[in-house]
């Protein structure tokens, strides 16, 4: 990660996530690939990027997302770090957060699946179970259900990742997305979108 070019990277979560199990067991599992969100566009694009550009930094999304994906199977787990500048009237992470952590997480794991391999959303469907708490590391489990032409069904849910012992982890959301590749995607296979 220190070879990104996003400054301003809370590496003490970092390395708290390097930690976990859950981090671990995908770390060694060779059919997943790990990146980190930034490295899959331009890098000219990311201050228009929300996960970092308009929302990273310090008190806002302190990394850069980690993101392992197996391409084959369209399975994601990716991990975030919410700040305490994120959150909405009542002290909570904002939900329009949380939406935009699931609509490109979920997109994430479905895209290597279709004909290009680019896409948009086309139905995304959030059940909101709890609010985030400002300062939390959470975690996007997000895997593919159905895969047909240039249409992919992705479901995910999204919780915090326990990192101090006997802390309890937090059902943040469940999701389901609609993922299709418009007719249209195919005249731009020239364009290098991400």
């Amino acid at each position: 990660l220190a070879d990104k070019k996003i400054s301003h990277i809370n590496t003490d979560v970092v390395k708290e996530i390097e930690k976990c199990d859950q981090y671990k067991q995908l770390d060694n599992d060779k059919s997943f690939h790990k990146y980190c969100k930034s490295s899959i566009f331009p890098e000219q694009h990311h201050h228009n990027y929300v996960g970092s550009g308009l929302l990273f930094g310090p008190d806002l999304f302190e990394i850069d997302p980690i993101v392992f994906l197996n391409n084959s199977t369209g399975e994601l787990v990716s991990f975030y770090h919410l700040g305490d500048k994120l959150i909405s009237q009542d002290g909570k992470i904002h939900n329009g957060v949380i939406s935009t952590i699931l609509d490109e997480g979920l997109c994430s794991a479905g895209f290597p699946l279709l004909p290009s391999k680019r896409g948009v959303t086309a139905k995304l469907s959030i059940d909101f179970k709890n609010q985030a708490p400002p300062n939390s590391t959470i975690i996007l489990k997000a895997k593919v259900l159905e895969s047909k032409g240039r249409k992919v069904v992705i479901e995910g849910e999204l919780s915090t990742l326990p990192l101090k012992p006997n802390e309890e982890s937090i059902l943040i959301a469940k999701s389901n997305c609609i993922l299709v590749e418009p007719k249209w995607f195919k005249y731009f296979s020239w364009l290098q979108i991400a």
